[in-house]
């Protein structure tokens, strides 16, 4: 990871009715910047930044007039005459490359861009995938040690001290002031390195776990041998394997049992990233949370079962 893409994205947010008539929101894209920066110096190497005209509602709300630094006829003439995201999506991709690695200040950006992919029904290589960061969280961790209040852009220039003479709220303005920040990291934090933020912990820490990888489909992860074979991490025994409940939509428990310390719960979570998922495993004896997720879920689908049984 030689090279990173600072990214930052402005949308109108506006609505739809899906198939079976639901009436969904869609943050469509208007305006796109990114530049390319070498990682462990920071320098620009190269940028992209264009408008797009929305096609899925040519409404601009109130609230996007309000949040972007231009008057309205100013927009308007800026959307209007630039090109439409069939068009600005396939050549921003072929910008970015095969495996762009995505900086952004926040978690948004790279969801919304893939959701606009998604809407359009624009599709990607088999081999394209990407990864992203978010350096909104990295500042807090290593300059502010506040997780609480989530710093705004502005505010972590203004406190870093750099020059402000851009307008924020503009993805261009906006991308080039992340860039800055990560300069002025680099300059302060000797061998900086980026890192993600955390799953929140819920209860006791697991005996075992394990980054499983990315996988194609959401639970392919389940065909790996740790997960389809487990061994107990506190005596090294296979397992007796119960039965898989999927207890939310990113979660499936597998309760498993050993003669030496009884039961024991498998988890495997997923969560996507770019066009794959990426998967985890842990092991619990104290599942706490977890475990009372499972009889939950199986209690519902006992019961379920026996409704659905015919009478004797």
């Amino acid at each position: 990871m030689s090279e990173l893409i600072f990214l930052d994205l402005e949308w109108n947010t506006t609505f739809y009715r899906s198939r079976t008539g639901e009436r969904l929101p869609f943050h469509e894209l208007i305006e796109v910047a990114a530049i390319k920066v070498e990682k462990d110096t920071g320098a620009m190497l190269d940028s992209f930044h264009s408008y797009i005209c929305p096609k899925a509602s040519r409404k601009i709300e109130n609230r996007t007039y309000r949040l972007l630094p231009y008057e309205r006829g100013e927009l308007q003439e800026l959307l209007y005459a630039a090109p439409g995201f069939l068009d600005l999506g396939p050549a921003f991709l072929h910008w970015c490359g095969a495996a762009p690695v995505f900086v952004e200040w926040g978690s948004n950006d790279v969801e919304v861009l893939l959701s606009n992919f998604a809407f359009h029904h624009l599709s990607f290589d088999a081999d394209w995938t990407c990864e992203y960061y978010d350096l909104q969280y990295i500042y807090q961790k290593l300059l502010t040690g506040e997780l609480g209040c989530q710093p705004s852009l502005e505010k972590a220039v203004t406190d870093l001290g750099l020059d402000t003479d851009l307008d924020f709220h503009s993805a261009w303005n906006d991308t080039y002031y992340t860039v800055l920040v990560y300069q002025t990291m680099l300059d302060r934090i000797p061998g900086l390195a980026l890192f993600r933020r955390p799953p929140k912990q819920k209860g006791k820490l697991p005996l075992w776990e394990l980054e499983l990888g990315l996988f194609d489909t959401r639970w392919a992860c389940k065909n790996r041998r740790e997960v389809s074979q487990p061994a107990c991490p506190l005596c090294g025994e296979r397992l007796a394997p119960g039965r898989w409940v999927r207890t939310t939509p990113g979660e499936q428990v597998q309760r498993l049992k050993c003669q030496a310390h009884r039961r024991l719960y498998l988890i495997v979570t997923s969560e996507k990233s770019g066009l794959r998922w990426l998967c985890r495993a842990a092991i619990y004896k104290d599942a706490g949370p977890i475990a009372e997720r499972y009889r939950k879920t199986l209690r519902k689908i006992q019961e379920k079962n026996r409704r659905r049984a015919p009478a004797g």
